[in-house]
């Protein structure tokens, strides 16, 4: 079990009282994070000396009024760490007095808890399962529908969407005419089938489908790059997958001014990734010399992105943005952070993350899931060939209960109201691919 380091500084301002037999002074004090490079602010520790009981706040901070002992003892206690206690005696403090203050400084050793413990499902439910039809993707539509992309021999030919009702019971079917890849579900639950030359939004009226061809530059552009939404402030970035960097930008509806939130980058990346220019040919130099003048964009990157991107070693930026009950989250793995901000766009905290360090034996797969309907967030990991989905306490990044799932490489795994969808075909089995879900452990 990897210990976790917090620097507690606590500054004790020693406020006499002459002619009183007892004395009282304000403890004040800051909670970092001492495990990486940078100190991170520990917001949510819970400080408690006798029976007075505060947190700090979202800098990590508390001050607390208290009378004077030979002997103070002060407790600390995180949903992510051990509970410690420790007594404030001349034999672990430093002591520095500067005429009636005194001055203590201590750094503090607490270990972080053990990951949750880890049920079986008990029940697999077939949510759809067909001898014709092999299913690819699926996504999920008011009143308990499905809509599926589907496919009887291969995708690449004559691909349906296929529309299921609450029973799960197929109620209408449509070939799709281009050479179908995948299905979208945009941030207002719209639905999209991107094909290989052409993309389609599939509307639903009644019990029919329909399909309307929509330009790459408005899916592109605005579809497929607003992440979610706030009343009329809409969240989105500049992610490109050749680019080991995105920015996180909010604008208003009727604005067309938009603010920047925060940058994730992956340093390491980065650096690879730059440094190509040294290695490659004076013809090449040359064309990044000129689409430097023509665009601007630095001739690093356009080597970068013309050379690295190909590379084995090349690992797309992941950086999942979610919005729970109008608060901001962004997940940055390479700083090992998860950063707060409230619906006027201002910091609300930056918590500490461990949940992409997997456990012995398992390793974390992208992407983190949110279930939307129960604002709940889960991480995906896998050993064995086995599928673990962990809850996550975005709070704390801390990991919970976790569901083992029955089967081995599944595929296009999605959550929602508490259960884990995915699809699965038996090794070496004549049966088609079935839509299967199980409930998911909580807590």
């Amino acid at each position: 079990m990897k210990s976790l380091l917090l620097l507690i500084t606590l500054f004790l301002n020693i406020v006499f009282s002459f002619g009183q037999e007892q004395r009282e002074f304000v403890l004040f004090g800051k909670v970092f994070d001492g495990s990486g490079k940078e100190k991170v602010p520990i917001p949510d520790v819970k400080v408690k000396i006798g029976e007075q009981v505060i947190g700090t706040n979202r800098n990590g901070e508390f001050q607390i009024k208290i009378h004077y002992e030979l002997e103070l003892s002060v407790e600390f206690s995180h949903v992510g760490f051990k509970s410690y206690s420790q007594r404030l005696t001349d034999k672990i403090v430093k002591k520095k007095i500067v005429g009636d203050t005194l001055y203590w400084n201590n750094i503090f050793l607490l270990e972080k808890t053990l990951v949750g413990m880890t049920v079986l499902s008990h029940k697999v439910d077939t949510v759809f399962g067909s001898t014709r039809y092999s299913v690819e993707d699926y996504s999920f539509l008011p009143e308990e529908k499905l809509l599926l992309l589907a496919y009887e021999k291969t995708l690449d030919k004559q691909a349906q969407l296929l529309l299921t009702d609450s029973k799960k019971a197929l109620i209408d079917t449509y070939t799709i005419p281009s050479r179908a890849l995948h299905l979208y579900r945009d941030y207002a639950a719209n639905n999209y089938v991107v094909c290989e030359d052409k993309i389609y939004r599939i509307n639903i009226r009644g019990e029919q489908i329909h399909l309307l061809s929509i330009s790459d530059e408005d899916y592109y552009g605005f579809h497929h790059r607003v992440i979610d939404t706030i009343g009329d402030k809409y969240y989105y970035s500049n992610y490109n997958e050749l680019y080991p960097a995105v920015k996180f930008y909010v604008t208003e509806r009727n604005d067309t001014t938009h603010t920047e939130l925060y940058e994730v980058k992956d340093d390491f990346m980065m650096e690879l990734y730059r440094a190509q220019y040294k290695y490659v040919s004076g013809r090449d130099k040359l064309w990044a010399y000129r689409k430097e003048q023509a665009t601007g964009i630095d001739k690093e990157i356009w080597i970068g992105a013309n050379s690295f991107t190909h590379d084995i070693l090349y690992k797309p930026v992941y950086p999942p943005l979610f919005i729970i009950n109008d608060t901001v989250l962004i997940f940055d793995q390479y700083k090992n952070k998860i950063l707060k901000f409230d619906e006027y766009n201002d910091s609300a905290g930056v918590y500490f993350m461990n949940y992409h360090q997997a456990p012995k034996g398992e390793k974390w797969e992208q992407p983190i899931i949110k279930d939307k309907l129960e604002e709940l967030i889960y991480a995906i990991y896998n050993g064995g060939g086995y599928t673990y989905v962990r809850q996550l306490n975005f709070r704390t990044a801390l990991t919970g209960k976790t569901t083992k799932l029955k089967f081995r490489f599944i595929e296009n795994i999605k959550i929602e109201k508490g259960y884990v969808y995915y699809i699965y075909r038996p090794f070496e089995s004549s049966q088609k691919r079935f839509l299967y879900k199980e409930k998911l452990a909580k807590g």
